[in-house]
Order: C-alpha cells, then structure tokens, then sequence
C-alpha cells in the first residue's frame, strides 16, 4: 500500500497580457486622432486658401484656433495620460503662439499697439511655461514616491 502523497502541483504565475479594452481604447484614440488632425487641418485650410481673409486677420484667428485645440488636446491628456496628447498639445500652443507673433509682428498699427500686445502674449507664453515646469516637477515627484512605495504580493 502505497501512502505517498502526489507533489503538489509547481506554481505557475499567470500570463500577463493586455486587456482587451486596453488595445481598444488605443485603437479609438487613434482614429479619433486621425479624424481630429483631419479636421484641424481643414480649418486651417480653410482659414487660409478659402476665407479670402487678409494675412493679418489669418494669422490671428490660426493662433486662435491653436490655442483652443491646444486647451482641448491638454483636457484629453488630462482623461486618458497618454504621453502623445501632451506633446499634440505642447505642438498647439506653439504654433497658436507663433501665429500670433507673427499677426503682430507683420501687422501694420502703431508701435505702441505692437509692444502692449508683444508684452501681453509674452506674459501668456510665460505663464503657461511655468504651468508645464510646475506639471512635470510634480509628476516627477508623484512618480518617485510611487516607486519608492514597497509592493506585497
């Protein structure tokens, strides 16, 4: 009579794989990518080829419509933390801001109009830099003290 126990099975750890809605979530967020720069691509189009608008008058409302889609790419970033939204949205802020530099910059007016509004666009610009300092040194140290945080299985 044999009384020995079977070994116990070996331990296996699960396989990790991705989620299924993980890979559908990035696929979505790609084509409502693709679709966004479709469109953004055709108001700025529009604004310059078919609003038979002046250059000045282009240039402002392209740096307007930078800033916004800047605004809106920085509220995706905030909902879904992919890193590609934040620089999308960096790309924004730039391009609004140089269109706006250059509306100024090119636009004929007073040369007391010209620095007021330099002056002011600066200090926007300045602002929303130490905004993006400040985001990241934070994230900076979110993540440090996550990774200093001790994990028990």
């Amino acid at each position: 009579m044999n009384l020995a126990a079977p070994p116990p099975p070996t331990f296996q750890p699960p396989v990790q794989q991705q989620p299924m809605g993980k890979s559908l979530s990035t696929a979505a967020l790609a084509a409502v990518a693709i679709l966004a720069f479709f469109i953004i691509g055709l108001i700025y189009v529009y604004i310059f080829v078919f609003s038979q608008m002046d250059i000045i008058s282009a240039y402002w409302w392209s740096g307007f419509v930078g800033f916004i889609f800047a605004f809106i790419f920085y509220l995706v970033h905030a909902a879904v933390e992919e890193p590609v939204t934040r620089i999308i949205s960096g790309t924004f802020f730039v391009l609004g801001a140089m269109f706006f530099y250059a509306a100024i910059g090119f636009g004929s007016g007073d040369p007391n109009s010209k620095i007021l509004w330099l002056i002011v666009l600066s200090v926007i610009v300045l602002v929303v830099l130490l905004f993006v300092w400040r985001m990241a040194a934070q994230g900076a140290a979110d993540e440090q003290r996550r990774a200093m945080r001790k994990r028990t299985p």
